[in-house]
């Protein structure tokens, strides 16, 4: 599966910002909107250590340090070589290079300290990975009270009754023609992200949903879930 879930991000590095922008928009909601969401909810602050999962071309690397007039410092972790060398030249074009740092990686397992990061994002990638994994790295690399923010695609309930059951595996066969790579990627509910997150030790802080217009019942959603380690 990571295999054609690489070839499917190699071929995106070149249009991936385009792309990524419209397939938010079809669902009928702004790009702007959803990304001003999802800052909100990372809490921005200065001088913040910050690790982005799966950065792509570091879209949302370089939306944090605008934000932040880059008075922060982000660690971004990519497993495609496209992708990293698209975003190495996003980061000298933007003129983040003291700020914004990528190296390949994945998110299943960091060569992080235990503790070390203020707030991790991850935008429309933690479906291909091992989620449970992933997440109880990402609270392990997570300084006490830290902030863990993710935006992906979400199934809605109807896909778990009889009915969804046999006509999802169709509609996903139909995404997977064009993208090789979400045969298998893991689509969840909104309840199993909050039984996934309780699992992993971290705990739910807010989820925003963005349904599809058209049919809400059974198109898929866009989310944006933030998480915190620690007590309340």
């Amino acid at each position: 599966m990571k295999d054609k879930v690489e070839k499917q991000y190699k071929k995106w590095a070149e249009t991936y910002e385009e792309d990524k922008a419209k397939l938010i928009e079809k669902y009928g909601t702004s790009y702007e909107e959803f990304m001003n969401s999802f800052l909100t909810l990372c809490e921005l602050k200065s001088n913040m250590i910050i690790l982005d999962v799966g950065a792509g071309i570091v879209l949302t690397s370089i939306a944090i340090a605008k934000a932040l007039s880059g008075e922060c410092r982000i660690q971004a972790v990519e497993p495609v070589n496209e992708m990293i060398e698209k975003a190495k030249m996003n980061i000298q074009r933007e003129g983040f290079d003291k700020c914004i740092h990528i190296e390949k990686g994945r998110g299943e397992s960091f060569p992080y300290n235990n503790g070390e990061f203020d707030l991790i994002t991850c935008t429309f990638a933690i479906r291909h990975m091992e989620i449970e994994k992933a997440l109880k790295e990402f609270k392990r690399v997570l300084k006490t009270k830290g902030k863990v923010v993710i935006a992906d695609i979400c199934a809605p309930e109807k896909w778990r009754s009889t009915l969804g059951r046999i006509i999802t595996p169709v509609m996903q066969f139909m995404i997977s023609r064009k993208y090789k790579g979400e045969m298998r990627s893991k689509i969840l509910t909104v309840e199993e992200w909050k039984a996934i997150i309780k699992k992993s030790g971290l705990r739910v802080d807010k989820i925003i949903e963005f349904p599809g217009k058209r049919d809400p019942e059974w198109e898929l959603k866009r989310i944006i879930v933030s998480m915190r380690k620690g007590a309340r």
